[in-house]
């Protein structure tokens, strides 16, 4: 069957040219219909707290957010005019300074925050009109979360290509040193360039792709599927050397090719779909783009590969050169006299990895980890970073719900953590608009007006007032006595700034600014305080979000879903190595070594005292075991085979010597490029993501050609079945 597949393919193979020329050219005119999506709060779980309230709250407010300016040394004057001219625009809901907390000595300068809360608008337009506002103020610096997200889709603009750039030019110089002909990677290179192609192009199918997504998925399936097309290359090579033709080389590379290939293929999506399961849904987002990349890898090197390989054939003859010497014989010669304290050591190793990496730090947010020379990171090194939550409750304009919310805000305001004030500043009608609830008595009503108390106290008792009523009852009759009296005018003018700010048709909301960094443990503790106290004032009927509330939410739903990670891709990856080599025994070594490099990377990830963005470790887990296994299979695939008609020290050393190229060239690709998205790249989510798997696909490497070899030595009944080891030793 397979055989007549790949005689299929080999025969077809100028129609599936064209159809790929088709794919690509159709793809790269999609690629700009791909929606990049920015704001990780998209991928909450609908239950969570943090996305019922931005659901309610954009029912009540619109999505408003909040932007940081940050000024030097302005006098008075001159700061409450841009205030003024920022309080102007059609995008600001609200702007002001606080003198008491808005003001910072550092750098022998003077420097003042304004803090803008936006009505629902183009936030990236109304920043560059931000930034190129003040020309007369010098340096002062726009920040918050829009400004974040904007320099972000700045910096992956810049940093993503050059990465992949470099990139490309690592994976050529591995290719050209370890490759049999000079024309191999130019094969391999065009073979994956119509895969990503191709991929990046379908994503529009998509609602919408991450940033994050979009900015490694290119990398990383290069990095992951080359060794399909090395595979399939080596095996034609081996065939060709045999004295077989062209075609009929390829024909039988490409049926021998397929199943470790395919399995190969299959255990990486294992790894990679059981992102699919995260409660936290950019883990699905991430998931299925790159699995869909490892199966268009994995059809475009079954049926581009061989049409290619075909049309070149004299130029790889032209170009064939002996292939770089890898010292396998040295390598199989010490694991095969050392396997026993080898084996012994590395599994201490492995042990003393597990228990350390059960004293991780995982984080949730990139706070602190904002790039350096930023605006976010200038206003940050000097006032802190600024996560305001939103709390919304139940709204109403009587007496009783302000003296309600009061109560609330005074209960938050008595909130502490370790003997800190938690909420370090509250924004709420009752505060902002404290004006506006005041009671006015008549008198007072004619002073400010100019006008007869005799007037003004018959006009409140016409409209049912009594003897006092409250300022913004009294806005409602004021033009009827007051005309355009100034005052008035303010005070009408601050009410309805209010309640713009703060009230909405069913609900009212209150600005919480908290004295400790999101990823304080304090924190957390807060936020829940924060909801005990609002739960006792109104039951289950509110709302908290805000950056802050986010990683709580995903921080709770963190430890479930790295279980249901971990076991998925463990399971699915065992089942998938199983059926392809028909035992128990072989597939339970190989998944321990690959688990057990990734509880030696994560345990030196504690010896150091790294933070880990919990969103890396999910990933890198999935992608090391379901990419790294690749390696083992090839292994023991070969070892295997040659076990069955060579002693063992004899069948290692062909195994190495065959899988050894692959092996390097794959895992030093995955490697290298895992290093060059974490050192290129500035955006702490993704440069996480690639030192965390440069690292582990190293240790799993290394494992892999030591550890692995090793055991299946000593395990050597579990290889070898019962009846064929007595055969065997009878021949012996």
């Amino acid at each position: 069957m397979k055989e007549k597949l790949a005689r299929g393919i080999v025969k077809g193979r100028y129609v599936i040219l064209a159809v790929m020329i088709a794919a690509v050219a159709f793809s790269a005119a999609c690629m700009s219909k791909t929606h990049i999506n920015y704001d990780l709060t998209q991928y909450l779980s609908e239950e969570t707290m943090t996305r019922r309230a931005l659901i309610k709250m954009e029912e009540e407010f619109g999505s408003s957010e909040q932007l940081r300016v940050m000024f030097a040394d302005q006098e008075e004057e001159a700061l409450q005019g841009y205030v003024a001219e920022m309080n102007a625009l059609p995008e600001v809901l609200l702007a002001a300074f606080d003198g008491e907390n808005g003001v910072r000595q550092q750098d022998g300068k003077t420097w003042q925050l304004v803090t803008l809360t936006l009505n629902p608008c183009d936030t990236a337009a109304l920043i560059d009109t931000l930034r190129g506002m003040f020309p007369q103020a010098g340096e002062y610096f726009v920040g918050g979360a829009a400004a974040s997200q904007l320099d972000i889709q700045e910096r992956v603009a810049a940093e993503i290509p050059l990465a992949l750039l470099i990139a490309l030019a690592v994976v050529v110089a591995v290719l050209v040193i370890t490759s049999r002909a000079w024309m191999e990677p130019v094969l391999i290179l065009i073979t994956l360039g119509v895969s990503i192609l191709i991929n990046m192009g379908t994503n529009f199918l998509f609602p919408s792709v991450s940033f994050i997504t979009h900015s490694v998925c290119a990398i990383l399936q290069l990095a992951l599927s080359i060794d399909y097309a090395i595979m399939l290359l080596h095996r034609y090579n081996d065939f060709s050397e045999e004295g077989l033709p062209p075609k009929e080389a390829m024909t039988q590379a490409l049926a021998h090719a397929m199943m470790p290939i395919s399995s190969s293929a299959c255990t990486t999506a294992a790894g990679l779909l059981s992102l699919l399961f995260m409660s936290f849904t950019i883990g699905f987002d991430i998931g299925i783009v790159l699995t869909k990349g490892i199966f268009i890898s994995m059809l475009t090197v079954f049926l581009l590969t061989p049409a290619l390989t075909l049309i070149f054939h004299r130029a790889m003859v032209k170009t064939r050169h002996k292939p770089l010497r890898l010292g396998s014989e040295h390598l199989a010669a010490f694991v095969a006299k050392a396997r026993k304290p080898l084996a012994a050591v590395l599994a201490l190793l492995i042990f003393a990895g597990a228990y350390l990496q059960t004293g991780n730090d995982y984080v949730f947010t990139d706070a602190g980890h904002v790039a350096e020379g930023s605006e976010n990171a200038r206003i940050e090194g000097i006032f802190g970073t600024s996560d305001p939550l939103v709390l919304l409750i139940p709204g109403g304009t009587e007496d009783e719900d302000y003296d309600k919310q009061r109560a609330l805000a005074d209960a938050l305001q008595a909130v502490s953590v370790d003997g800190q004030t938690a909420v370090k500043e509250l924004r709420a009608m009752v505060t902002d608009g404290a004006a506006a609830l005041e009671y006015y008595t008549a008198p007072q009503v004619a002073e400010m007006t100019g006008l007869s108390p005799l007037v003004v106290s018959l006009a409140m008792n016409a409209q049912g007032f009594g003897v006092q009523a409250r300022a913004d009852k009294l806005l409602e009759m004021a033009g009827a006595f007051a005309g355009d009296n100034p005052e008035i005018a303010a005070l009408r003018q601050a009410v309805a700034t209010a309640r713009q700010a703060f009230e909405g048709e069913n609900y009212s909301r209150m600005l919480l600014t908290l004295s400790f960094g999101v990823s304080d443990e304090a924190y957390r503790t807060a936020i829940e305080e924060i909801m005990a106290a609002a739960r006792a004032a109104y039951g289950e009927d509110f709302y908290l979000t805000g950056s802050g509330m986010s990683v709580y939410d995903i921080g709770n739903a963190f430890q479930s879903d790295l279980m249901l990670v971990n076991l998925i891709t463990l399971i699915a990856i065992l089942l998938i190595v199983m059926c392809s080599f028909r035992r128990v025994g072989m597939p339970v070594l190989l998944v321990f070594v690959i688990e057990g490099s990734i509880w030696l990377s994560m345990g030196i990830s504690r010896l150091m005292n790294e933070q880990i963005f919990f969103l890396s470790y999910l990933i890198c887990v999935s992608i090391q075991m379901g990419a790294t296994i690749d390696y083992g299979i090839l292994f023991m695939d070969q070892y295997r085979a040659l076990r069955e008609k060579l002693p063992m020290g004899e069948a290692l050393r062909e195994a190495l010597s065959h899988a050894l190229p692959t092996i390097l060239t794959s895992g030093s690709i995955l490697v290298t490029a895992g290093f060059i998205i974490g050192k290129i790249c500035s955006i702490f989510y993704i440069s996480s993501i690639g030192l965390l798997l440069a690292r582990g696909a190293l240790i799993s490497v290394i494992l892999i050609l030591t550890l692995l070899p090793a055991l299946l030595m000593i395990f050597d009944r579990w290889v070898l079945p019962r009846e064929k080891r007595k055969e065997k030793e009878l021949q012996a």
